[in-house]
């Protein structure tokens, strides 16, 4: 079994199969990190995805059937409702078998990609000097077990989360993706 920070409540340890399948998908993926920030509208998420109201509200009720998102009735008006992200650790299943192995594929090629974004855009792009001075990439060959790469992942996920708890950024910061794979190589 491999981890995802993803932040899903609910009773079960786990989530279904169907509930997993509902949140491999890349619009939806961005949503919930929109609404690691707090609770929004379909209207206020759709302005900043660049996608319409009636998108969002779709996929918005997705999440929701899926456990992964809840209504906000407190901050909600007869017009306009509000959602909030739920709170937990996911386990993506890894499993041998053909449908656990493509809910992973599925996952793991959404993070990959938003991945390859990022730095796309910053050798691309123009960045500010004190970022060309900050930014840092690095990848090394070590010899792990499957069990040494999960607990180095699940360090690294602890202090992500550390900073992500903040109560407040550094004054001057800007939004940044952190981001690390810890994977066999495969020659």
């Amino acid at each position: 079994m491999a981890s995802l920070e993803s932040n899903f409540p609910s009773s079960r340890s786990e989530p279904t199969r169907i509930e997993l399948w509902a949140l491999a998908h890349p619009l939806r993926f961005q949503i919930l990190e929109l609404l690691a920030e707090g609770p929004s509208t379909a209207s206020r998420l759709g302005r900043r995805l660049g996608e319409s109201r009636g998108v969002v509200s779709y996929h918005l009720r997705r999440l929701a059937r899926a456990g992964a998102v809840v209504d906000e009735p407190g901050l909600g008006t007869k017009r306009e409702r509000w959602w909030r992200r739920r709170e937990r650790l996911v386990v993506i299943p890894t499993d041998a078998d053909t449908e656990g192995r493509a809910i992973s594929a599925r996952m793991f090629g959404i993070a990959f990609a938003r991945d390859d974004q990022a730095r796309r855009r910053f050798l691309t792009r123009d960045v500010d000097a004190a970022w060309h001075e900050g930014a840092f990439v690095g990848n090394w060959f070590v010899d792990l077990t499957p069990e040494d790469a999960a607990e180095l992942g699940a360090t690294m996920m602890d202090l992500v989360h550390e900073l992500r708890l903040r109560s407040s950024p550094s004054p001057g910061a800007s939004r940044a993706l952190a981001s690390i794979s810890v994977l066999p190589w495969l020659e």
